[in-house]
């Protein structure tokens, strides 16, 4: 008896928790309303193609321009802040911004943009037998590396994503060979993919940039609290609602 009610007190501090972690993000976002954001980014990427054993170097950023991908990258980031309602602003003096708690001061301090091959092996199982192939796959890893001050300096944020080609296969029981028949198909990343996933990057970093400061804001008043803040919260600005992140979807924080 006394097990099943420690239990169902775990219960109901539990919900209560959560409870109160969507009350302090909803107050969160009704505070930040017109919060003002100086946003700084590179002029310059560390841009690199590497070689792969075997396979050579990838050809998909020939051409590539890193003014254009950073100018993209930058427009796409400022208008999903402003879809959070965030007001985005070029300061006057950049040796000079107001930061506190309604202005924000963000920078991309550092990314590098790498080409690279990635080997995918892909397999075929029948009741006999296990095949395996592998396939070489353009790939353009970006990892970019956030500063982000509100009246104190957070951790360094970091984040990392791979642009790939689209690779299908299947598999279809030949009558007249008498065995399996393997089939692929590659969509390779072509150039102009590149610059779209600068826009996609763009928007994915804002979106990590308000649930940071979000969680942030959330965690210290739990803390206050004294509940223990073990979830992230996500916020969607255009359905105007909180779920819970996934794992792996948010800012990594690089502590010394």
């Amino acid at each position: 008896m006394k097990k099943v009610l420690f239990i169902a007190l775990l219960m109901v501090l539990a919900f209560s928790s959560c409870q109160t972690e969507l009350k302090l993000a909803k107050s969160f976002v009704a505070e930040q309303t017109d919060t003002r954001v100086a946003v700084y980014f590179p002029e310059k990427a560390e841009v690199k193609v590497e070689y792969a054993p075997n396979y050579g170097t990838t050809e998909v950023l020939e051409g590539f321009s890193q003014d254009l991908f950073l100018d993209v990258m930058y427009s796409a980031y400022a208008d999903m802040l402003r879809a959070y309602g965030l007001d985005v602003y070029v300061p006057e003096d950049a040796d000079n911004v107001q930061v506190d708690s309604v202005h924000w001061l963000v920078m991309l301090s550092r990314m590098e943009i790498s080409g690279r091959i990635t080997e995918y092996e892909d397999y075929l199982f029948s009741d006999t037998d296990e095949y395996s192939y592998k396939h070489p796959l353009n790939t353009v890893n970006v990892a970019s590396w956030f500063e982000i001050n509100d009246g104190d300096w957070k951790p360094v944020l970091f984040c990392e994503h791979n642009l790939i080609d689209g690779f299908d296969s299947e598999t279809d029981y030949s009558f007249w060979l008498g065995k399996l028949e393997y089939n692929y198909t590659i969509d390779t990343v072509k150039l102009g993919d590149v610059y779209n996933y600068a826009v996609y990057l763009g928007k994915l970093y804002a979106g990590y940039t308000y649930d940071y400061m979000m969680n942030s804001y959330v965690g210290a008043k739990m803390k206050n609290l004294n509940y223990y803040y073990n979830v992230l919260l996500r916020y969607d600005p255009y359905q105007k609602k909180l779920r819970y992140a996934t794992e792996n979807d948010g800012f990594i924080e690089m502590f010394e």
